[in-house]
């Protein structure tokens, strides 16, 4: 039951995403989830187990598999030599009558290419901020956490592959049960985040927060100071107010250096080192003031609407971004604004 859902989930969500270029990675990975678990079904079933045993092979493809839609997701299209990662399937399916061994090879090359995957993740997740004010839409942290759970259970499973003798049939039984459960489990994870986020996500193929020649946007230490920035600060923040460019959505370091025409080095060294924060954090803190002001004078215009009209393009994120920014929800602030309000009418009535 559980090779039969998994089947139908890998096969829905391939045909979801098709539609989606980012996702051309994501639908190749599940396409190969899906070679996986009819081969399993064909094999339980005994239909096809009497001709060859393909199924442990696969385990080889899951780890270059996910690895390379990841990197197909952050970066866009990734070359034909791709393929070469693959080759170990090809090379050990005349030798799948080894299964343990070759289960055991499967799962330390997954490992492997999940560290791999996992320092994609790491290093993409550290530049967000530095690029994009829809950093939190977009980061891949939720992936890494799923990469990093089900690789842990994956190696214990692993375990129990080397001890099946001293086990026994139940205990083996129980074990293959709860390893297909959690993979299942994290499979429809991956396909509802990755369609929640698909907005977000699809946007960022080929952007410059893959390009490592961006890398070097961080203020190098000893070398500059705010006061270097400090007069092409002031002609930024301004252009940035007076043409209200944090309203577009999605606003990110390439796009504002085409509206204010300044090299995307100069802009983030400014907002580094002069403003003090990230470009996530600065464009942010602009869309907030804004709905400050809006809440001063207008008590109301529904939140969210104030907050997409400011270029937040999530409730979520605007509500971290606003709590954190100034210690309360927007809720709690527009409350405190209308008490305010009413004892400043208090206050001239008397007069």
């Amino acid at each position: 039951m559980l090779n039969a859902g998994t089947l139908s989930i890998a096969v829905l969500g391939a045909l979801m995403f098709m539609i989606t270029p980012a996702y051309r990675g994501i639908c190749l990975l599940l396409a190969l989830v899906s070679l996986a678990a009819l081969a399993n079904l064909l094999e339980d079933l005994h239909i096809s187990r009497e001709l060859h045993l393909i199924s442990p092979v696969f385990v080889l493809g899951y780890g270059p598999a996910l690895y390379f839609a990841v990197k197909r997701l952050i970066n866009g299209p990734v070359g034909y030599q791709a393929t070469w990662h693959f080759l170990p399937m090809l090379v050990l399916l005349p030798f799948t009558a080894h299964t343990q061994s070759i289960i055991a090879v499967g799962t330390l090359w997954r490992i492997g290419y999940a560290f791999l995957t996992l320092k994609l993740i790491i290093e993409f997740n550290r530049q967000l901020t530095t690029q994009r004010s829809d950093a939190n839409e977009v980061s891949l942290a939720w992936l890494g956490w799923l990469i990093g759970a089900s690789t842990f259970f994956r190696a214990i499973d692993l375990v129990r592959l080397n001890f099946q003798p001293e086990l026994g049939t139940a205990l083996n039984m129980i074990g293959y049960a709860t390893y297909a459960f959690i993979f299942f489990t994290a499979l429809l994870l991956l396909i509802l985040t990755l369609t929640y986020r698909r907005a977000g996500l699809e946007t960022l193929a080929g952007s410059s927060i893959a390009e490592s020649s961006l890398t070097n946007t961080e203020p190098k230490k000893n070398e500059e100071s705010a006061a270097d920035y400090q007069s092409l600060f002031a002609i930024l923040d301004k252009e940035i107010r007076a043409q209200n460019w944090y309203c577009q959505p999605r606003l990110t370091l390439d796009q504002l250096s085409n509206l204010s025409g300044m090299a995307t080095r100069d802009i983030s060294r400014c907002i580094n080192l002069v403003a003090g924060m990230s470009f996530n954090d600065y464009i942010n803190q602009h869309r907030i003031e804004q709905i400050k002001r809006a809440l001063q004078t207008d008590d109301n215009t529904n939140l969210t609407d104030l907050a997409f009209a400011a270029g937040f393009s999530s409730k979520a994120t605007f509500n971290q971004s606003f709590k954190k920014a100034t210690g309360m929800t927007p809720s709690e602030f527009r409350s405190k604004q209308y008490v305010q309000n009413q004892d400043s009418s208090r206050l001239v009535s008397r007069d």
